[in-house]
């Protein structure tokens, strides 16, 4: 089994925007990945989504070290260490963006999608999602999505049971149900996966599912395993070549064993 994760990220404003509303922060020494996709308009969703990565990364690299940890949330005892902290993590960004927005009017309304991702102490990834920003693993050829889309399409689809092409004609695929910052509180969803040496993991916004099929997303992942440097630059690449639409970031990982040397820095 790995003992290590490293991952890369990058991000770019698209063809047709003239700002970039998406965040990231890869931090490979503490085990820690995060992808945010802001709403909001007049920049307001570039605020909530820097906000929501600073908040994230402060509480799991921080807060949770403190010798007297108050959560700031209730402790799920059904979930792990690890899981209540990346919940109580997104539930204290919703909580600070949700707060500036109903105190600056000019942030009225903003609100971002959020993925987080860590590699926990048994092995497992754990994951925490809210929006349609998207978690996949590609493994052996077997390309999959982790998390599920809080979309209005989705939910046609899989609570209304409409087909892809029923539910298409009532909505587009970007309306989202659930975002961090809109309310008051949030529900995040936790996924776990196993992690074997040599799994690929790709975290991404919108700018990128939307426009470059599952295929060809896992084609490029294969194509570029062991540089993924190039891998990031080939993924907006062909977001882009479609169109560049929106704003498109992307952080993939590959599990390593931790004797093994790597060629993507620590």
């Amino acid at each position: 089994m790995p003992h290590k994760m490293v991952g890369v990220g990058r991000s770019h404003v698209g063809r047709q925007r003239k700002v970039n509303e998406d965040a990231f922060r890869v931090l490979n020494a503490h085990r820690l990945w995060i992808l945010a996709d802001g709403m909001g308009g007049h920049a307001a969703g570039q605020v909530a989504s820097q906000m929501a990565v600073e908040e994230v990364s402060r509480f799991m690299t921080e807060t949770l070290r403190a010798p007297n940890l108050r959560w700031p949330f209730d402790r799920d005892l059904a979930q792990s260490l690890e899981e209540n902290a990346l919940v109580n993590a997104a539930r204290v960004a919703n909580v600070r963006i949700y707060n500036r927005s109903i105190k600056e009017p000019k942030y009225f309304g903003m609100g971002t999608t959020l993925v987080t991702a860590t590699l926990a102490a048994n092995n497992e990834l754990l994951i925490a999602s809210v929006g349609d920003s998207r978690c996949y693993r590609l493994r052996r050829g077997s390309f999959n999505q982790l998390t599920m889309d809080h979309s209005l399409l989705n939910h046609l689809i899989h609570v209304l049971h409409m087909t892809p092409e029923e539910a298409r004609s009532k909505t587009s695929s970007n309306v989202i149900i659930r975002a961090v910052g809109l309310e008051e509180d949030v529900q995040v969803e936790v996924t776990r996966s196993s992690v074997y040496t040599d799994d690929l993991f790709l975290i991404c916004s919108d700018g990128l599912s939307d426009l470059v099929s599952d295929a060809l997303i896992a084609e490029t992942m294969s194509r570029h395993a062991h540089d993924l440097d190039l891998m990031t630059n080939q993924l907006i690449h062909l977001a882009n070549e479609g169109g560049g639409t929106d704003n498109i970031t992307v952080i993939v990982m590959r599990a390593e064993d931790e004797n093994t040397p790597s060629m993507f820095g620590g």
